[in-house]
């Protein structure tokens, strides 16, 4: 299985320099077919380093996790896939999407409930709904997908920490976990000096930080600061690969 964040920043992009400077958050899991977690409206340029996309899932319907899905339409229809792409998601973020989007051809709409298992060809793939946002609306998912007994757990906007996302965890091979706010508090996102310690007990093989904020210092102080905190962590940057 093979992981590559195409952005590991928060919403409208972390500034910076060199891996510093971050897009919105985005991964795609690859094994067999490939995975994209997230549409942001940074897509048009992450597409650039994508060759396939085989099912898309999305964790809400803020703008920077679903932005990208007319930027997403441009390249299906560039690279003359037959059939719409599966888009894996729970019912409120498929409802906004049909209000937001007028051209939804390239979408395959899969509503996916809490404990529904879907495939993407190899990948199975299940959701967990984690604190995020206060409006109903936007209700967000942690997603596991799994294949050849590894797994990974991508929860990039979780508001605080619970014991349904720790059951949900166990056994994952890596966890990707909010790392939005460092040394400062925000209702929707975790702050990941009080938060990483707890995580670092949960049974998961590690722990990959994505979503990762203003607040934070350079990415040589974050990783530094992150393995301080827990040694089975790290902070991503854009393009990482990683190989489970």
């Amino acid at each position: 299985m093979r992981l590559l964040f195409l952005g590991t920043g928060a919403t409208g992009g972390t500034p910076g320099l060199g891996r510093s400077r971050r897009l919105e958050s985005s991964i795609v899991i690859s094994d067999g077919v490939a995975l994209l977690i997230d549409v942001t409206r940074d897509f048009a340029v992450q597409a650039e380093q994508l060759t396939r996309i085989d099912a898309v899932a999305l964790t809400h319907a803020h703008r920077d996790a679903i932005g990208g899905l007319p930027a997403l339409r441009r390249w299906w229809l560039a690279n003359g896939t037959p059939e719409p792409i599966d888009i894996f998601l729970s019912e409120a973020t498929a409802n906004i999407i049909r209000t937001r989007y007028r051209r939804l051809d390239h979408c395959r709409l899969r509503v996916t409930a809490p404990g529904d298992l879907r495939r993407a060809g190899p990948l199975a793939l299940s959701a967990l709904t984690v604190p995020h946002a206060q409006d109903p609306r936007f209700p967000t998912y942690a997603w596991r997908v799994s294949a050849s007994r590894r797994s990974i757990v991508y929860a990039s906007d979780v508001a605080h920490l619970t014991p349904e996302l720790e059951r949900f965890c166990a056994g994952a091979t890596v966890l990707v976990l909010d790392g939005a706010m460092w040394r400062r508090r925000l209702f929707s996102h975790l702050t990941i000096d009080e938060a990483l310690p707890i995580a670092c007990s949960w049974p998961v093989g590690s722990i990959i930080l994505t979503q990762i904020g203003r607040s934070a210092p350079p990415h040589d102080q974050v990783q530094r600061e992150v393995a301080a905190l827990c040694s089975k962590a790290r902070a991503a940057h854009d393009g990482l690969v990683v190989r489970i």
